[in-house]
């Protein structure tokens, strides 16, 4: 079953209310040590969306930022933020409506969902019910060109080893046997179940409910994915905020260590690769190149190269503090792979350490990651500045004005 959630929208006769109560307020924003680029600020908000657009502005600066309200939260996501700074955001709803920043639309073939940001293209989610897994292609920087691998897809003038990475997917390679990495003959799947998807002019969501399965068809466990796109950046700069929960509501389920596998992946670009492209790996501990990255623990991983006709080009994926096992280990590999994997301990320490993971009946886990496409290398884009706010996000809280 698929169901489609556009931005909500009251009722006229509370929408008029709702509006006069958001408008009669302001956030409070204070930094951490680092202070943030373009770190989205995210409040809880009870209540439906107004049918009109709504800006949080700096009080000190006037700078108007553009604000999403969806789902119990207030988004909006301002620009470079100073450390240890208190900041207050005036929130204004405006009479006119106009056409959202961020935009997420069904393709009309097929199981696919767009994504647009200010106008174009940043990726498609598909979630095809004859295929293994969800995944999403492609990943686009500024210019419109992708950051990650168009085969098996699209592209056929590509690479053409391990079919099963997908671009941009979540995947796991030995869960109570069930082998949900692969696409060959015994693997599992994860089949795809509801999908909804909406829009704001700061942020756009797509949510999805799949089931893991074994090859034979036997349910694993439940797991809900969401994806949050925020728009509110210049192009150089695209931040999607992915969160994977897994459910295990059909018993227990053991994670065995295996290297083969990433609760986050991506399958970088061919001209992106460390071997056979341009590209360059890099890790918050300083660590650069695969044979120095593969395996080992860091808060973030970063591939960067240069895209021919477009110039500097990267990608980083961001571990969050509260994931288990936090830095995660890299399976990140020179040929174009790069996944977040926390429990493929043995091959990653020669056997030395054991990553095995018991889930069980009921439990509940869950990982947030942030994925930052960016223009530039791992310095020019900041990356280390940009994960600070991820890893330590500005604290806000309403008040009156």
């Amino acid at each position: 079953m698929r169901a489609c959630a556009a931005v909500a929208v009251a009722c006229s006769l509370c929408s008029f209310a709702f509006a006069q109560d958001l408008a009669g307020s302001a956030i409070a924003v204070k930094t951490g040590d680092e202070g943030t680029r373009y770190a989205p600020i995210e409040l809880p908000y009870k209540g439906a969306a107004p049918e009109t657009n709504v800006h949080a502005i700096d009080r000190a600066s006037g700078t108007k930022y553009a604000a999403t309200v969806a789902n119990g939260l207030f988004v909006f996501v301002p620009a470079e933020l100073k450390a240890n700074t208190a900041y207050t955001f005036d929130v204004d709803v405006t009479k006119d409506y106009t056409q959202y920043a961020a935009r997420i639309e069904p393709r009309e073939i097929g199981n696919a969902i767009e994504v647009i940001v200010n106008g174009k293209l940043l990726t498609v989610y598909y979630h095809e019910d004859d295929a293994k897994k969800p995944y999403l292609w492609p990943l686009n920087a500024e210019g419109g060109m992708s950051v990650t691998r168009g085969w098996p897809m699209g592209d056929q003038d590509q690479t053409t080893d391990h079919p099963h990475h997908k671009s941009f997917w979540s995947a796991y390679g030995n869960l109570n046997e069930a082998d949900c990495w692969t696409e060959g003959e015994n693997s599992g799947k994860q089949k795809s179940g509801e999908v909804d998807w909406g829009a704001g002019d700061a942020m756009a969501w797509i949510r999805a409910k799949n089931i893991w399965e074994s090859h034979e068809g036997k349910p694993v466990l439940s797991e809900e994915r969401e994806y949050r796109f925020y728009s509110a950046a210049p192009e150089s700069i695209r931040l999607i905020d992915v969160r994977v929960t897994f459910t295990a509501d059909r018993g227990g389920v053991h994670f065995k260590d295996t290297k083969e596998g990433g609760i986050v992946s991506l399958r970088i670009a061919d001209a992106l690769r460390e071997k056979g492209g341009n590209g360059t790996i890099t890790q918050s501990t300083g660590a650069v190149g695969s044979a120095q990255c593969w395996g080992k623990a860091a808060a973030w991983c970063d591939y960067s190269g240069t895209l021919e006709g477009l110039g500097k080009r990267g990608v980083a994926v961001f571990d969050h503090p509260k994931n288990l096992r936090h830095p995660t280990n890299w399976h990140v590999r020179d040929y174009g792979l790069m996944g977040a994997n926390c429990f493929g301990y043995n091959d990653f320490t020669g056997g030395k350490e054991n990553g095995d993971y018991d889930m069980k009946a009921g439990d509940v886990l869950t990982f947030r990651y942030r994925v930052y496409v960016h223009s530039g290398d791992v310095k020019e884009a900041a990356v280390a500045e940009q994960y600070a706010g991820f890893s330590d996000p500005p604290k806000a809280e309403w008040v009156t004005k």
